[in-house]
């Protein structure tokens, strides 16, 4: 043994990813993990790093350095791309006996494909047994039909290759192409874009079913974005990602409890398939211990190996649902000729603000048509909390009597 307490001997090269992965099973603690690491305070530009081993690795605001559809991880070097296509793999050494334990229960090829008629807390049990969950024919034809001629219309003027937040920052280095999708086409403000979406399928029974039985810990929930993504062509894989790296600071508080505060329903509007890029996820990392591999100056997401990423393939209509937790990615289109549709609708705690902000953008006309519960997940109504103060709130009155409908 080194003085560090774990072994001399070099194991198998493995990614980092990988390692984050093993660790699930093996049960380390904090002991083994690497000394010296130290949280420190959010500098003049809001960022905060880990210090020393640590201090390359920053986790702040889009536009320093690594951005992606709505999870943000920082790095202190800008070079995340190149070393993502290199698929470095570095060698490191064992940090427990049971390192190299049999882990065939968390890499396990299995997932659930759900009837949109399941009960929401199966559909939920699911999907914290497994890594994601597939509702099909979640959405008829019809539907899908109208929304993907309302896209034609509005991705014709849609450039591709940049963030869907036409308001955000260029990322450094020119990693706006290779970050959003050389010939990917993002969208957002769908409520305006879509009358499809806006009048009809934001209401849907098992969005919201499902949402409240997932995230009903935390209190209400709201939408933080809808995006449109088309993915042409010849675009390379996206960098893994899990969403809620977007809240990175809730995941250092322990493993002890850890609700679900973000989800993400990714709706088909073509046929998904390995070939167009169909989204790809990291079997079992729903189950990462983020409070620990956050201080592991090694672990990277984009490191997990594609062996261990499985894509999972759509008929149009079907809904692929994620956690916060799991990493993913969207896949390279290998066609000549197919762009592949997916609808992200990513919804929130409502004690987190809110990508967009629904209720200033979104005409106030069209929100008196909408059903109730769209008000609320839109913002036209104040919010409930377990963690805290209720929010959005006019304190002299109800929401709706300040707004007038």
């Amino acid at each position: 043994m080194g003085t560090s307490g774990r072994s001399s001997r070099a194991i198998e090269p493995r990614s980092s990813g990988a390692r984050a992965l093993q660790s699930i099973s093996t049960g380390e603690n904090q002991s083994n993990r690497q000394q010296g690491s130290e949280y420190c305070p959010p500098n003049a530009s809001g960022q905060v790093s880990w210090a020393a081993p640590f201090s390359s690795y920053r986790w702040g605001p889009r536009g320093t350095g690594f951005g992606w559809e709505t999870a943000h991880l920082t790095l202190g070097a800008t070079n995340w791309y190149e070393q993502a296509n290199q698929r470095e793999q570095k060698p490191f050494r064992a940090r427990t006996s049971q390192f190299n334990a049999p882990s065939s229960r968390l890499f396990a090829a299995n997932f659930s494909r759900l009837a949109r008629n399941t009960p929401p807390a199966e559909i939920v049990q699911a999907l914290r047994n497994d890594v994601c969950v597939v509702i099909k024919s979640m959405f008829g034809s019809k539907p899908i039909t109208r929304i993907n001629a309302e896209m034609d219309v509005a991705l014709a003027n849609t450039a591709p290759g940049k963030s869907a937040n036409m308001n955000a920052d260029p990322l450094p280095e020119g990693l706006d192409a290779p970050t959003f999708g050389e010939n990917t086409k993002r969208l957002d403000d769908l409520l305006n874009a879509s009358a499809t979406w806006r009048e009809e399928m934001i209401d849907d029974d098992v969005l919201h079913d499902v949402r409240a039985e997932a995230m009903k810990e935390l209190g209400d929930y709201w939408l933080s974005s809808a995006q449109m993504i088309e993915l042409g062509p010849g675009t390379k894989a996206q960098p893994l990602h899990a969403d809620g790296a977007g809240w990175w600071p809730l995941w250092t508080s322990g493993e002890a409890w850890k609700p679900e505060f973000t989800m993400n329903f990714l709706v088909a509007l073509t046929p998904t398939t390995k070939a167009n890029g169909a989204t790809g996820v990291v079997r079992g990392s729903h189950n990462i211990k983020y409070s620990e591999v956050l201080t592991d100056a090694e672990f990277g997401f984009w490191k997990f190996p594609d062996d261990q990423v499985e894509q999972i393939e759509l008929a149009a209509g079907d809904c692929l649902i994620l956690g916060g937790r799991v990493v993913h990615r969207g896949e390279e289109n290998k066609t000549k000729d197919e762009f592949r549709r997916l609808l992200s609708c990513t919804v929130i705690s409502s004690a987190l603000t809110p990508e967009e902000a629904h209720p200033l953008v979104l005409d106030r006309e069209q929100a008196k048509k909408l059903p109730e519960r769209v008000k609320r997940f839109l913002g036209f109504r104040g919010q409930t909390t377990t963690i805290g103060p209720n929010v959005w709130q006019d304190h002299r009155r109800k929401l709706s009597e300040t707004l007038g409908f």
